[in-house]
């Protein structure tokens, strides 16, 4: 212990609390290249936060937002706080973009060109002739045709209202204006999403007392208040399980210095599993913690088991217990240990996580009763029969005999049970049940997606080739058929960088396309000179179309002068691949979408599906991985006792798991890979109670005692992680607690003698 606490001093003082999602789930699972599509996609959705100050009036909440800046700025968690949109990115992109003008045509020019090509200068009359001509006419004399300016207008297909160059977002009789930030550390550690937590609650009331408000959504916010979330329930399951010990042992042993013993039990094998957990993964997830504080009614059942058998006996001593009780005491960890192990198989770094944390825990906790106890309570004894003793001891007695005389009607009654049960049952292997976030974020989010639709959502296409050619092919194929579900209203809008650059072959049809329909023609000289332009302009841009002739427009060049969210689209080409991701916005039809990946080069890439997928494949696995760890138990107990004895023993975990699954079918329970790995600590407890009574002989009464005192504040711990808001820590609390109950009924039937049951 004097090791695990100077590792621990070096240790616990680095950045070790993880609290993303993504930390959760196995990195192997996906192709390396979706993976690396869906990092990419969520890098920027996980930094960005986006604010809205609502006012009556734009003037008002324009004042709000520009408050709201200073105070954003002052908090130094953001990398980026941008209220106000400068037209310098877009004077340099124009810039940088526009000597290749005649090569970049949006698909609408392209059509008119090749189709109506008078249709483009009816159009450009009226642009002329409108509210905006004035503007437009600035541009006329470098780009007559208005050619570049349809172009570099369609790479913002959402138009949003400007003033005094902050976006302000209309709304029935209010209006919103626009805050994007980013924050500054994408990992979102705990004492960061504490701190925007608390920005945002101050920022709401700031607003708010100015007669405004205010809106602000992000996956940092989820996040955030997941982490809270598992923070209080840390507390609530670590303080709430520990005063249950404190009074069950007080009220049993009436004696400061068990107490004190069963803490140093437990306190010893929750550092060791901390900094175990913390050694060996580098970082623990925050969620480990939550089980793991659940630890603490399982690593005192060796200390209750010690203290316990002091009444069994009246010449009982330290080391004469431990001497009788190790053998149980062993067997129980080594079985304990093996359930965990199970969870060591997972490929889910937080269910290994907890594996580790639990073993580690659990052999200290062991390590400390099996050498320290001998030594601490030397000369300590009892003078008082406690009086949950009578009463363990009653239960004890006159149960079984209950059972007995009755085994037909409650044969019959557990049988209907666990079938009705068992035939409700239904998995449930949707990932978005790992998080439950409040209602009220959830509408925010919403509302702000109404107002400002600009986040993508979190499915999108992966779109491949060979070469950049091949690439741009499929792409332009998916996003002719992305066309038409948008014309279904199947989805509001995407995002692909072959609808911005076109390859070089397209570089060069588009150039032809303009030579044909415009140039050659003569349509351009007449309507240059019907705006009035003179001979001299008309042929300066007849040399100057001339000699861009044999311009090209690469790829990284179109992205330097791309803005950050396009660039984010192209993953690159590597070992003879070109990838890119097209985002998806607004999605109303996922089907019709996803039947799209029959496209040649294209994938679906659904972030929620896939995971679920892989919890519902993992389910599966799971299933086979505790009938095998029933058979290893099954197999060590028969090796140890002969088949029919250890049969007796199985019994109980086997009846615990029964009900346990019948339980969640009639309480319409979630039931999901997570409970599976419940009823792996089903196991190892249900091994552990029917061990006791197995081995007790002459001290059953004791051993009553010390699987009552056991039973009870492991229910404690569970029971309180069954109250919590987090499904799947619920439904992991609720199956453990299920089967713990049903251990401590069933136990006391195993090891009678003479007693026909």
């Amino acid at each position: 212990m004097l090791v695990i606490c100077i590792l621990g001093a070096q240790a616990l003082t680095k950045d070790w609390l993880e609290t993303g999602f993504l930390a959760l789930l196995p990195a192997n699972e996906q192709q390396p290249e979706i993976a690396k599509a869906t990092r990419q996609h969520n890098e920027l959705s996980n930094r960005k936060v986006i604010w809205l100050a609502g006012a009556t009036t734009s003037e008002e909440a324009i004042g709000h937002a520009q408050k709201l800046k200073r105070q954003l700025e002052q908090s130094r968690l953001f990398s980026k706080v941008v209220l106000e949109f400068s037209p310098q990115q877009y004077i340099r992109q124009y810039q940088r973009l526009f000597s290749y003008r005649y090569q970049l045509l949006d698909t609408q020019t392209q059509a008119m060109l090749a189709n109506n090509p008078d249709r483009l200068i009816k159009q450009n009359l009226e642009i002329l002739n409108s509210p905006i001509g004035q503007m437009q006419a600035a541009d006329l004399e470098r780009d007559s045709a208005l050619l570049f300016s349809r172009y570099f207008n369609s790479q913002n297909p959402v138009k949003l209202n400007l003033e005094q160059g902050i976006v302000v977002l209309p709304d029935k009789n209010k209006f919103w204006a626009l805050v994007l930030t980013d924050l500054q550390d994408e990992r979102l550690q705990l004492d960061k999403l504490e701190t925007l937590s608390a920005l945002v609650d101050s920022a709401t009331e700031q607003v708010k007392a100015a007669g405004g408000e205010l809106l602000v959504s992000g996956m940092a916010l989820f996040t955030a208040h997941g982490a809270e979330s598992a923070k209080q329930e840390i507390s609530t399951v670590g303080i709430g399980s520990s005063l249950g010990i404190i009074v069950l042992l007080w009220a049993t042993f009436r004696s400061v210095r068990p107490l004190l013993l069963s803490s140093l039990a437990i306190g010893s094998g929750l550092l060791a599993a901390l900094v175990v957990c913390v050694l060996f993964f580098g970082k623990i997830h925050i969620l480990t913690l939550v089980f793991g504080a659940s630890l603490i009614g399982v690593a005192d059942d060796y200390a209750q088991h010690f203290l316990c058998d002091s009444f069994g006996e009246t010449d009982w001593s330290p080391r004469k217990g431990l001497r009788f009780i190790l053998p149980g005491l062993s067997l129980g960890l080594i079985s304990n240990l093996l359930s965990y192990a199970g969870l060591g198989f997972s490929p889910f770094p937080g269910l290994q996580e907890v594996a580790l944390f639990s073993a580690a825990g659990l052999l200290f906790a062991w390590l400390t009763v099996v050498l320290l106890f001998p030594l601490l309570l030397s000369g300590f004894t009892f003078n008082h029969r406690p009086g949950i003793l009578k009463l363990t001891t009653y239960w004890e007695q006159h149960w079984p005999l209950w059972v007995s005389k009755n085994r037909r009607c409650l044969g019959l009654l557990l049988i209907v049970f666990t079938s009705g049960g068992l035939w409700l049952l239904t998995p449930q292997d949707d990932v978005r049940l790992l998080q439950s976030p409040p209602a009220g974020l959830l509408r925010t989010a919403d509302k702000i997606r109404q107002l400002f639709p600009m986040s993508p959502d979190s499915q999108f296409f992966l779109v491949s080739g060979k070469d950049q050619a091949d690439w741009h092919r499929n792409e332009q194929r998916l996003l002719e058929r992305l066309d038409a579900l948008k014309s279904q209203k199947a989805l509001a809008a995407y995002e692909g960088l072959s609808r911005y650059w076109p390859d070089a072959n397209q570089q060069q049809q588009n150039y032809q396309l303009l030579k044909h329909s415009w140039y050659d023609s003569g349509l351009l000289e007449r309507y240059m000179t019907d705006l009035g332009f003179d001979r001299a302009a008309v042929q300066s841009e007849l040399k100057q179309f001339a000699a861009a002739e044999g311009n090209t427009l690469a790829l990284p060049e179109w992205l330097a002068a791309a803005d950050q969210n396009k660039q984010q689209l192209w993953l690159g080409c590597d070992a003879g691949r070109c990838q890119s991701t097209v985002t998806l916005t607004g999605i109303n039809d996922i089907n019709a979408l996803a039947a799209v990946h029959d496209l040649p080069g294209v994938a679906w890439v659904d972030q929620v599906e896939s995971v679920s997928s892989l919890f519902a494949r993992y389910r599966i696995r799971a299933s086979g991985l505790l009938a095998i760890a029933f058979c290893l138990a099954s197999l060590g107990l028969a090796y140890k006792f002969g088949w029919r004895n250890g049969a007796t023993i199985m019994s109980v975990p086997v009846l615990a798991l029964a009900v346990s699954l019948a339980m969640l079918g009639w309480f319409n329970q979630l039931f999901s890979l997570f409970n599976l790995f419940a009823l792996l600590l089903v196991l190892g407890i249900g091994v552990d109670y029917g061990l006791f009574f197995f081995m007790a002989g002459d001290r059953r009464a004791s051993t009553s005692l010390g699987v009552t005192l056991s039973a009870l504040t492991t229910l404690l711990a569970f029971g309180l992680l069954a109250v919590s808001s987090t499904e799947i820590v619920h439904a992991f609390g609720f199956t453990v607690t299920c089967g713990i109950v049903t251990a401590l009924l069933s136990a006391p039937l195993i090891g009678l003698k003479g007693q026909k049951l």
